[in-house]
């Protein structure tokens, strides 16, 4: 099994959050993740690093910091999101119901929603004052290699 893993540690800024998304599409394409995967990891990512910087952060933040962890191998790519903003654990909030009429519709809650439909896996943890948000996509199995015969001519 092919083990391999990449980190990133930037201020949590939104100016970063682009840095942040493509160092996660460079990872993504790496695995051999195809390009709609691919898509959906930068979607997720760029939403739990806007989330965490507006909410958690908040517009004044000295020192605020955000560490991303890519872990390739050969099923999956896990994106662990490491912050040090105020415990919040995103996934407790009740998903909003897409079928309700636009006027019955909440705000808030729908990027997460949004990072659970387009990730495989979504797990949030609180662990020595920092947040961690675990998102894996697992790599598509491709169809096996089809042997031919070659004819003669």
């Amino acid at each position: 099994m092919t083990l391999e893993e990449r980190h990133l540690r930037v201020e949590g800024v939104l100016d970063n959050v682009a840095l942040i998304c493509d160092f996660v599409v460079e990872q993504a394409r790496a695995a051999g993740l195809d390009e709609r995967a691919i898509h959906h990891c930068y979607l997720a990512v760029d939403e739990a690093c806007t989330n965490i910087v507006e909410h958690g952060y908040g517009p004044v933040c000295d020192f605020c910091i955000i560490e991303v962890h890519c872990r390739r191998d050969d099923t999956a790519l896990t994106i662990t999101i490491i912050d040090d903003s105020p415990a919040f654990d995103p996934l407790t909030r009740p998903d909003p119901n897409p079928a309700a009429p636009l006027s019955e519709r909440g705000e808030g809650g729908w990027g997460i929603f949004f990072i659970k439909k387009l990730m495989d896996s979504v797990t949030y943890s609180y662990e020595d004052r920092h947040n961690r948000l675990v998102m894996v996509k697992k790599l598509s199995k491709t169809a096996p290699v089809r042997e031919v015969a070659a004819t003669k001519p």
